[in-house]
This record gives C-alpha cells, sequence and structure tokens, in this order.
C-alpha cells in the first residue's frame, strides 16, 4: 500500500514539475494572454454572482502568471506571493458567503493589486534590459509590460478617486463608479488617444495621468532602442 502510494505521489509530483515547467518555458505568452483575457471579459462579468465568480477565477489565473512571471529568483517569488496571496484571500471575502466590511475588502484589494502590478512590471522590465536576445518570449514580455503599466496606473486612479472623490467626471458630468471607467481612462491616457470622455479634475489626478502618458512614450522609446 505505502509503495502504491508513493508511486502515486511520485507521479503527481512529476506532473506538477512538467507543468510548471511548461508555464516557465512560456510564461510572458501566457500571462499576456491573461491580462488580454481579463481586459476583454471584464465588462461582461461584472454584476451578478456567476459573473463575480468568473471574474475572481480570471483574476486568479492573472496572479498565479504574475508570480511565475517573475520566478527568476527565490526572493522575486517570495515577494510576489506575499502580496498575491493576501489578494487572493480578501476575493474570497468579497464573497456573500463572508458577512465582511466590503468597501473596507475593496480598498485593502485595490492596494495589494497596485503593489502586485508596479512590482510583476518592475521586474519584467528587468528581466528585459538584462536579457541579451530577443526571442519571442521577450517580445511577449515586452507587450506584458506596457499593458501592466495601464492597469498599474488604473488601480492608482482608483486610489485617488477615494482619497479625493471627484477626481474624474464623464462627459455628462458624473463620478466615476465602475472599475471599467477607471481603465478606460488608464489606457486612453497611456496610448496619448484622449478620446476625452473621461476627464482629470484635480490636481492629483491631472499630475498622474500626465506621468501616465510621460510613462507610456518613454516605455516605448526605451523597447525601439533596446529591441
Amino acid at each position: 500500500m505505502e509503495e502504491i502510494m508513493s508511486k502515486a505521489q511520485s507521479h503527481g509530483d512529476s506532473i506538477f514539475l512538467k507543468i510548471l515547467d511548461r508555464l516557465m518555458k512560456k510564461r510572458f505568452a501566457y500571462l499576456t494572454k491573461s491580462l488580454l483575457l481579463l481586459i476583454i471579459a471584464y465588462p461582461y462579468v461584472q454584476g451578478e454572482m456567476t459573473g463575480q465568480i468568473l471574474l475572481s477565477l480570471l483574476t486568479t489565473f492573472l496572479m498565479i502568471m504574475m508570480v511565475v512571471a517573475v520566478a527568476d529568483k527565490k526572493r522575486y517569488t517570495i515577494i510576489a506571493l506575499l502580496l498575491a496571496v493576501p489578494w487572493f484571500l480578501i476575493i474570497l471575502l468579497n464573497f456573500p458567503l463572508f458577512k465582511t466590511d466590503y468597501n473596507l475588502l475593496i480598498k485593502k484589494e485595490i492596494v495589494f493589486a497596485l503593489l502586485l502590478f508596479a512590482y510583476t512590471t518592475y521586474r519584467i522590465f528587468m528581466h528585459i534590459i538584462k536579457s541579451r536576445d530577443v526571442t519571442a518570449e521577450i517580445l511577449f514580455a515586452s507587450i506584458c509590460v506596457y499593458i501592466l503599466i495601464g492597469l498599474t496606473w488604473s488601480t492608482i486612479y482608483v486610489i485617488i478617486e477615494i482619497l479625493y472623490p471627484g477626481s474624474f467626471i464623464d462627459t455628462n458630468g458624473q463620478l466615476l463608479h465602475d472599475g471599467q471607467d477607471f481603465l478606460f481612462f488608464s489606457y486612453t491616457t497611456l496610448t496619448t488617444v484622449g478620446y476625452g470622455n473621461i476627464e482629470a479634475i484635480t490636481d492629483q489626478a491631472r499630475s498622474l495621468a500626465s506621468l501616465e502618458a510621460i510613462a507610456g512614450q518613454l516605455y516605448l522609446t526605451i523597447m525601439v532602442a533596446r529591441l
């Protein structure tokens, strides 16, 4: 019986290692796909319980891929896990099954999301800079960083709106309350498209929007020179 259990455990470990090895070899490709999937699916999975579950699953997969993406060294992995695990636990506590302070959880979730987005962005960027060869994975890594910059800034905008209510308004003069609005504003600012549907009102919001536009242009300039 012990021999059978030992073989089963060994087989299980072998499967896990194969999956991990596959993820590591194409980690930036998988991260790119998970980022795009979350952004595309986000508007369609909000609101009802089913949508909340799907959004939580997509977010959890994204967390896993961000941890894998920075797993060049043990300490990088540990830092990423210290940010991802609390975020995951907060997502679980957001479900109606648990009677918790929803607004407080949302604020904490945003903080951990911001820290993990920012840390992952930095680590992948440094990986690109230090890499000697330009491979398909490096190209995917550069895409990841650009998308993550937008996500990082969108969470910063949410925090600014919490700290300084009324920092952003739409064309109808309505305050922003939906995460999709901040995501939209972030990417239109990052790409300098500037549709004008959403406007930064306070000095804090305008300053951050200007910094994001500068960061976006600097990143593209650096990547063109690097690649």
